[in-house]
């Protein structure tokens, strides 16, 4: 397993954060299109699969008619998303980190004010950033090599993250878009695994994420 330290510059870079403060925004692309080739391809090979990814395609094909690529529905799915991690977030310790870090965190927000509601909507705040900035989600999309990446990232996070999978599935088939926002929140999903086995790594991992490294 990853160190805190490396684990919370993961997290940092992921919303588009360098090492030079909480704040400090980095323009990142975070689309692969070699990597949706690899999926298509695995795709059209993994024969024991092919009616559920069929009626996967089906459901992919709903979500692009419904007009799915706007700002609420992405915003949706990376809030559900960071979640978990918001509420494992010790409000106390974080409040006196922020307090304490230089930089500009404690200048964007009190840290009085500092809750689990408001923690959750700074941070989505910057996972929206990172999206818009890197992403090419619609026209890669609409060329077609996305549908498998879709399928599959859906399916990982299945078998890794059930509960996270259900929620967005729940929400109107809204696991086939985690696949744009994986590599903005999967370092967050790590930091609940740790979590799960070491509470206090991680709390170690969020003095480090919020005090910017």
């Amino acid at each position: 397993m990853d160190s805190a330290k490396e684990i919370a510059r993961d997290m940092l870079e992921a919303i588009n954060i360098d090492g030079s403060g909480f704040w400090g925004a980095v323009a990142k692309g975070f689309i692969s299109f070699p990597v949706s080739l690899g999926y298509m391809g695995y795709d059209f090979i993994d024969t024991e699969h092919r009616r559920k990814n069929l009626d996967d395609k089906f459901r992919l094909a709903r979500l692009i008619k419904k007009g799915i690529f706007n700002h609420n529905i992405i915003e949706q799915v990376i809030r559900v998303s960071l979640e978990d991690f918001v509420a494992r977030v010790n409000i106390e310790k974080t409040a006196a980190i922020v307090k304490n870090a230089s930089g500009s965190f404690a200048g964007k927000m009190a840290f009085t004010e500092l809750t689990g509601v408001k923690l959750g909507e700074v941070i989505a705040s910057r996972g929206m950033s990172a999206f818009f900035a890197g992403s090419l989600a619609g026209l890669l999309l609409s060329i077609g090599a996305e549908s498998s990446r879709a399928i599959y990232t859906s399916r990982n996070l299945e078998d890794r993250n059930p509960i996270l999978h259900n929620k967005l599935q729940y929400m109107g088939d809204l696991d086939l878009l985690y696949f744009l926002v994986e590599d903005i929140v999967k370092p967050f999903e790590t930091a609940c695994m740790v979590g799960d086995k070491n509470p206090a790594e991680f709390d170690k991992i969020c003095e480090y994420f919020f005090g910017g490294l």
